[in-house]
């Protein structure tokens, strides 16, 4: 299908996605990206104003991309509450971001996308 999947379990930290992000940035990817965060088995284990860090990361490693669509799946009230705060910031980078709550729909939107 053409998705990256991610799968995130436990508490999830900002160095969690720090790592992510840098390997993510490393790969050899299409110049249109598709992302599945799947965060369904995890909780998050950062504060609202690490939410800026986030951006700055995807920001730094996912730049050199012409077009980012990241699909955020989560069943935890705080995960999708950080969810949209995030999305809020990474709307400014010009990267589409969506939240969903069951994963058949996060991956028909991705596919919307080519």
């Amino acid at each position: 299908m053409g998705i990256i999947q991610a799968c995130f379990n436990g508490e999830t930290k900002l160095e969690s996605f720090e790592e992510y992000f840098k390997v993510l940035g490393e790969m050899e990817l299409p110049a249109k990206i598709k992302i599945l965060h799947d965060h369904r088995e995890s909780t998050p284990g950062m504060n609202p104003a690490e939410l800026e860090a986030i951006a700055d990361l995807l920001r730094k490693h996912l730049s050199k991309f012409e077009d980012v669509r990241i699909a955020y799946v989560s069943v935890s009230p705080k995960g999708i509450a950080m969810a949209m705060l995030l999305k809020d910031q990474l709307s400014m980078l010009k990267i589409k971001t969506e939240i969903f709550s069951e994963m058949e729909s996060a991956i028909k939107w991705l596919n919307l996308y080519s």
